[in-house]
Formats: C-alpha cells, sequence, structure tokens
C-alpha cells in the first residue's frame, strides 16, 4: 500500500515539475517579448516613442486646424465660381432649317451669373448676355434662356456632399 503512496507522489512530482518546465518557457518567451516591446524598434524605450507620437499629433493638430481654416477660405471662393452651366440650342427661324442658335448659362453657387443667347440667321447672328442675380434678370428671358437656366441650377453641386454642408440655393 505504501509503495502505491510513493508511485502517485513521485507521479505527482513529475506532473508538477512538468508544469513548471511549461510555466517557465512561457514566462522566459514573454519576458523577452517584454524586452523587445520596451526598447522599441530603434532602441527607444516605450516612453520615448510615446512621448514623440505625443509630439507629432499636437503638430498633426495644429495642421488641421489650418487646414480647416484654408478649406473655409477655398469654398467662399468657390461660391464664387461658376459651377453650373446649361446649354439650350434651338432653331429660332423655321427657314434654317438646324438648331444654330443656342442660349447659355453660367452660375455661380448664389444662382448669380450670365446667360448669353445667340440667334442665327441666314443674313445675320445676334448675340445677347444678360446679367443673372439669384437665378433671375432684371430683362427679359426668353423660354430658351429661361430652360438654359434651369439647366445649370440642376447641374449646381454642393460643396461638401458628405458633410451635410448646407450651400445657399
Amino acid at each position: 500500500m505504501e509503495e502505491s503512496y510513493q508511485l502517485y507522489f513521485f507521479i505527482a512530482i513529475a506532473a508538477l515539475l512538468v508544469i513548471c518546465l511549461v510555466l517557465y518557457c512561457k514566462l522566459s518567451y514573454l519576458a523577452k517579448r517584454y524586452k523587445a516591446f520596451m526598447l522599441g524598434a530603434n532602441g527607444l524605450s516605450l516612453e520615448t516613442s510615446l512621448e514623440s507620437l505625443h509630439t507629432e499629433i499636437k503638430a498633426m493638430d495644429g495642421e488641421i486646424v489650418a487646414n480647416r481654416g484654408r478649406i473655409q477660405e477655398l469654398a467662399k471662393v468657390l461660391d464664387t465660381a461658376t459651377r453650373g452651366v446649361g446649354v439650350v440650342r434651338f432653331n429660332a427661324f423655321q427657314e434654317t432649317g438646324s438648331d444654330l442658335s443656342f442660349a447659355v448659362a453660367f452660375l455661380d453657387a448664389e444662382k448669380n451669373g450670365v446667360v448669353i443667347s445667340s440667334i442665327y440667321g441666314r443674313e445675320e447672328s445676334r448675340t445677347y448676355a444678360k446679367p443673372l442675380e439669384g437665378g433671375q434678370s432684371a430683362y427679359h428671358l426668353g423660354s430658351e434662356e429661361q430652360e438654359a437656366i434651369r439647366k445649370a441650377s440642376e447641374a449646381l453641386q454642393p460643396l461638401f456632399p458628405d458633410t451635410g454642408r448646407k450651400e445657399k440655393r
């Protein structure tokens, strides 16, 4: 009976020894990884690496603020740029037989701009320019000119469609 206890005791000690050996291997592996982590790729400590990253992030934050200001300035400039163009070709006189007359509208974000019309005839051609404010003109607009303005208005695209910025239209 005593021999069986000794055998069980020996098996338990052997199992504990194997467990200790496995734990030692895992501990030394983790210690090597910890040292490598703390040293960094080029010999810097983790604290130095974090301080460097923090400094870079602060510099980037400053650049982001400056870029936002530049983007707002550019958006103001782009609001005055021609962003919508509409063209309508038409036959002004039945005897010409072709759509050689046209009306073209150029609009900015506020629907300010100009509509240019050219009336083509066999003997002469005439060109008219009419200023637009808010999509309207102080001068009489023909149906083709109104159609060109409508097409130019539809062609206007928001400056920042994915940010939800609302444009004045």
